[in-house]
């Protein structure tokens, strides 16, 4: 596991809970994909069942940093752990990332709205 990994995926979920990256969806079931302004560095962020991916890609689409870990990954090591502490990392952030492109807070507003008036 690359250490550098969990540095950035930590960096990613400030920057997207602060509101300064946008994220859309991915071609793949629960994966989101943020480009970084200048379009120099994309990062794509997934969780499907205990699989969580995350990766750094290049201007030109090529794979700079990519990890894959799973839940069975984990199941012994301690909550400190780096692998644990990316695991979970990985899940905030594609979570963070989730609500961003498919606008959740929003669209709870809106229906909040919606319901009152009835």
């Amino acid at each position: 596991m690359n250490e550098q990994s969990l540095g950035f995926v930590n960096q990613l979920i400030d920057k997207t809970e602060q509101g300064k990256l946008s994220w859309s969806t991915g071609f793949e079931d629960g994966q989101f994909k943020t480009l970084l302004p200048g379009g120099k560095l994309a990062f794509v962020v997934q969780a499907k069942g205990d699989v969580r991916k995350f990766r750094m890609l290049d201007e030109k689409q090529e794979t700079v940093l990519e990890e894959t870990i799973t839940k069975d990954d984990t199941e012994n090591e301690p909550a400190h752990h780096p692998k644990f502490l990316l695991y979970s990392a990985i899940g905030k952030l594609q979570t963070s990332a989730r609500s961003r492109a498919l606008q959740v807070n929003e669209k709870l507003a809106k229906a909040e709205k919606l319901l009152a008036a009835i």
